[in-house]
This record gives C-alpha cells, structure tokens and sequence, in this order.
C-alpha cells in the first residue's frame, strides 16, 4: 500500500484529508507538523508547513533521485502568489482550495503511478550497472593472464621464437590491450552517467591550466605550442564533467595531427546573452562535413587505430557529459586545415 504523507498546518483540513484518504493509502500524519525518516510516495502540504520546511522537503527529494518523490501544494489564491519561491523546485502539483476530491484522487493516483515508474526504472538500472561490472570484471581477468603469458613467454622462450612466432606474440599483446582501452572506455562512458551532476560556478582558466597540467609531458614530446587568447571566465558547470571535457578535447587536438606537423592549439572563450562559448582549435588533419555528423556517436572511428590510436569513446564520453551539463557541443572543420571544438555553457554566478 502506498504511503502519502500529509504535513499540512490546518488543523481541520489535515483531518478530513486524513479519513479520507486513509480508505485507501496508508497515511502519515506527524502531529508535530515535520518530516518523518519513515519512507512514503507522496506528499501532500499547505502553504504554511512548505514556507517552513522547504528544505527539507527539497532535500528529502535529492535523496530518492533519480527516483520521483511527488510534492502536492494544497493552496488558495492568494498562497500560491506568495509562494512562487518555492514553485517549482519544490512542488510538482497545485491544488487548489475548496478541493474537489475526484480531482484530487486523479492527481494522488497519478502521481504514484508515475513514482512507481521511476522506481522500477531505478531498478532495472542499478540491475544493469551490476551487470556491466560483472562483464567488465570478468572480461579483464582472462585479460591480464593472456599478457602476463603472453610477457612470461616471451622472456623465457624469446630466445627460440622465429620471426613469425615474435610478430604473433606482438599481435597478441597488442589485441590484448586494445581489448583493455575498449573496456576502460565503455566503464569511463558508463560512469559519466553516474557522476555527481551538482552544478557550481566554475573557473575556465584554473580548470585549462589543470587540464594542461596533466597533459605536459605529450605537450613536451610533440613540442606542442598552446595558445591562450584572451581571458577565460567562469561558466555553471561541474568540475568532473567538465575536466574530463577539455581533458578529452584538448588530448586529441595533439594526436590527430598529420606526420611531422607540430601542433599549434588555440583556447579561447566569448560570453554572449550569459552563454559562455569555449572553443578549442588546432591545426590538425580536419574532418569532412559528412563525418562531422556522426563524430559524437559511440564506437565512431574515422581512421584506422594503425594510424590514430582509439576505440572510438572519446568523444561519445565528452558529449554525454556536456548533455548532462545542460550544454551543447558542436565542432566546425575543413579536412587538411585543423578544427574548432566547441562547447556552450551557461555562464558563471
């Protein structure tokens, strides 16, 4: 049985609704006008108790998601004017007073019919991700002992091994750990989806600096020159999301690079209408408009991993990230003449 709790000041309302709701939900009704810890599916409050416990309530939600935790506002007129603050971070429905209780009966009904959904979704979800570490865990133990074999055997018999047998020990080895990018990509993909989406002020020109930090020592090896030009400002992102973002951008603006060219990578950023628009160009071998359109899609590979290394994640990974940003992410490119990545985001608080 569904359990609806009702956190409402007036007395006689929080009675009524009590008995009559109680013929058919299991109804909480804490004398003391707070929050119990006790789980319930709905909510049912009045303009006084949220004025007062708003952030409990939206706290409370914050805990059950992904999973819906409906919020019904039983208000007059003249409350819900004043409580436009709250609505709609914190409510779900409206219901005004005098209440019709058919009217009220469809809402509650729905509303637990659309929880019920959510919470079967969270299941099946937390089913899958139990799932994809079972498979990745299984998949990299077989791994690791075809190249620890694959090592021991070349130490110990390298010796009588001909021509043909040392490049088949060379093709295994390098199967075997294309196999590891492929999972390490598929868990990196995952994993973006379950990230801490909270959203903050985040500084552009401290997170670059990091990001590039950590990308020196393939800078110093391909004597790349990076340009900043002009200032970075803040943006609303979310500091993992986004690191892994320009991570990701600025790694390949230095692999896809034809041979012999050193590669000279501009970051520059503009704010217009409080969007922030980051672009990141290189000067690299380009992409044609026909694969430009399926470049952010999962397993994507426009040259062979003979020549650029990959399993075709990267960029799958970044756009999923700036979705969950609430960004957009685009790219504008001539083949033979460099690209320009770029990301839209909201600008800083």
């Amino acid at each position: 049985m569904n359990h609806i709790l009702l956190l409402l000041d007036h007395k006689t309302n929080r009675t009524l609704l009590s008995d009559w709701l109680g013929q058919h939900y299991q109804v909480l009704s804490p004398e003391q006008g707070t929050i119990p810890a006790a789980p319930f599916d709905l909510c049912l409050i009045d303009g006084p108790a949220l004025d007062r416990l708003w952030k409990e309530i939206r706290q409370r939600k914050t805990m059950e998601d992904p999973a819906f935790l409906p919020v019904v506002l039983i208000t007059s007129n003249r409350e819900a004017e004043l409580l436009t603050r709250h609505l709609w971070k914190t409510v779900d429905e409206l219901i005004r007073v005098p209440i019709e209780k058919l009217e009220l009966q469809a809402r509650v009904e729905m509303l637990l019919r659309t929880r019920q959904l959510s919470q079967d979704l969270k299941l099946r979800n937390e089913d899958l991700e139990s799932f994809f570490h079972a498979m990745t865990h299984d998949l990299r133990a077989p791994l690791r002992a075809i190249k620890s074999f694959t090592q021991l055997l070349q130490e110990e018999e390298g010796a009588h091994i001909g021509e043909q047998g040392q490049q088949d020990l060379l093709q295994i080895h390098s199967a075997s750990a294309q196999m590891e990018e492929i999972i390490g990509g598929l868990v990196a993909f995952a994993r973006v989806e379950r990230s801490n989406r909270q959203m903050q002020s985040v500084s552009l020109a401290s997170l670059v600096e990091t990001c590039l930090r950590r990308l020196q020592p393939d800078i110093q090896q391909r004597q790349a020159q990076i340009v900043l030009d002009g200032r970075l400002p803040d943006v609303q992102g979310n500091n993992t999301l986004l690191s892994l973002t320009l991570t990701n951008l600025l790694s390949n603006a230095l692999k896809f690079m034809p041979p012999g060219e050193r590669p000279v990578i501009a970051i520059r950023a503009s704010t217009s209408q409080q969007i922030c628009r980051l672009e990141i160009e290189d000067n690299g071998i380009g992409i044609s408009s026909e694969d430009q359109q399926r470049l952010f899609q999962p397993f994507v590979q426009l040259h062979g991993v003979e020549v650029y290394e990959g399993v075709g994640l990267g960029l799958a990974t970044v756009r999923k990230a700036v979705d969950l940003m609430g960004g957009r992410i685009g790219v504008t490119s001539t083949p033979g003449k460099g690209s320009i990545f770029w990301i839209e985001l909201h600008g800083g608080a």
